[in-house]
């Protein structure tokens, strides 16, 4: 294959989220992840679509800079806490 010519695609520096697939992405429900970025605690932005609407899109970094802010317990089954945060139970009255 050598010589021929080779066609070179362009792949966007930055993945972009509707808002349902962010949902996903996050594990929360839509409305949540809508007043999450009205509040500003989920970056987001405004583009215009293919017929002229608004609609709300995130990028990767942002979902991903929301999840590294929660607190480490968060994602542990159960809300259980990590070992270093539990308090042993000795059955001490």
């Amino acid at each position: 294959m050598i010589g021929k010519p080779v066609a070179l695609i362009q792949v966007p520096n930055q993945r972009l989220f509707g808002l349902a697939a962010a949902a996903r992405y996050l594990d929360k429900h839509k409305n949540t992840v809508r007043k999450l970025a009205d509040l500003g605690i989920i970056k987001a932005r405004v583009e215009l679509d293919l017929s002229g609407r608004k609609r709300r899109v995130f990028t990767l970094e942002a979902l991903n800079a929301y999840i590294d802010s929660l607190a480490p317990w968060y994602d542990r089954p159960n809300g259980e806490e990590s070992g270093a945060e539990q308090e042993e139970d000795h059955g001490d009255f």
